[in-house]
């Protein structure tokens, strides 16, 4: 693994001290002394704050399930604070969870399955440096050589599952006919194949096609808010999270519920805004340029249509 100057800073957000010690111990073995770690999301996203605001790049392990706040929140409150953090989602969740699906596009990092497979967990930051190598290089169209076009489309698709010629030529910069005959190669070495021509969102202001969604209460359009299941107790009317209800025992009349359907009912996948304390099923989002750092709803984003390839054997 190659080394660098100056390890970054970690932010662990888990509230199992447990696995955070192991993460901890391990990656101090990587050579990393700065590590921070949180037991909750509300210490987590201030923690972060204060380490930015100091000039620190750090990123972040994050825990799926945490007690204070839904991860899809503190996901956009990190991407408020830098929109270019870099986030590793650890979960025994299955990844197809709608809410992991919902993290994923919001541009979660990496995600690693838990119990932890540290081997994996190495392999991650390690391309996790190297990109951070080669985008401090800050290469210009004049000055990036062949053989450094060839490296960073490389370690682009290494990067991702799926990807369109417009992000390639924009994080490349370069000669397009470079650009074109290279990815011919890895077409016909069988790297990559061709999706055909789709459609993706980019920015308003500068065209880039390096965007993220953000998360906010449709009431008080606030960023902290929670995923809940909650319990309307038929006979007094008490409507709550399930937590409220210990021993099966309605938190208001304090009569224990039995029969689901005839004396309560169970409402999933609802959020709860810590602010204004509403609750809803849908979440209100915008869109956030990670070049610029502009904030767009979909009625005003553009268009562009290229060429996806995927993936296959990089």
């Amino acid at each position: 693994m190659s080394k660098l100057v100056q390890k970054q800073h970690v932010l662990i957000i888990e509230d199992s001290q447990a696995t955070a010690l192991l993460l901890k111990n391990y990656l101090n073995n990587m050579g990393y002394e700065e590590i921070h770690t949180c037991q909750t999301g509300k210490t987590g996203i201030d923690t972060f704050k204060d380490l930015v605001s100091a000039g620190s790049e750090p990123f972040v392990l994050l825990d799926f399930q945490l007690p204070d706040v839904d991860a899809l929140s503190i996901m956009t409150q990190l991407l408020e604070i830098k929109p270019d953090v870099k986030v590793i989602l650890q979960t025994a969740t299955e990844k197809s969870d709608s809410g992991v699906t919902e993290l994923i596009r919001q541009g979660l990092y990496q995600y690693l399955e838990k119990p932890i497979r540290f081997d994996k967990l190495k392999e991650i930051i390690t391309i996790l440096e190297e990109e951070k190598q080669i985008l401090e290089k800050t290469p210009t169209t004049e000055t990036l050589g062949t053989m450094d076009v060839f490296k960073e489309i490389d370690f682009l698709l290494k990067s991702h599952k799926q990807l369109s010629l417009t992000m390639i030529e924009q994080f490349v910069g370069g000669e397009k006919e470079k650009i074109d005959s290279y990815l011919k190669d890895l077409e016909s070495q069988g790297k990559i194949v061709k999706l055909g021509n789709k459609k993706e969102i980019s920015c308003d202001q500068c065209d880039s096609v390096k965007v993220t969604q953000t998360f906010f209460c449709p009431s008080c359009k606030e960023t902290d808010f929670k995923l809940a299941k909650l319990i309307e107790h038929f006979n007094c009317g008490n409507f709550s999270e399930e937590a409220d209800y210990e021993d099966n025992k309605c938190p208001k009349c304090k009569k224990e519920i039995k029969a689901l359907g005839v004396d309560y009912r169970v409402l999933r996948d609802r959020y709860i805004c810590k602010n204004c304390e509403e609750i809803f099923q849908e979440l209100s989002f915008n869109f956030l340029c990670l070049k610029c750092e502009n904030r767009f709803p979909i009625d005003e984003a553009k268009w562009k249509t290229s060429q996806f390839f995927k993936v296959t054997n990089m």
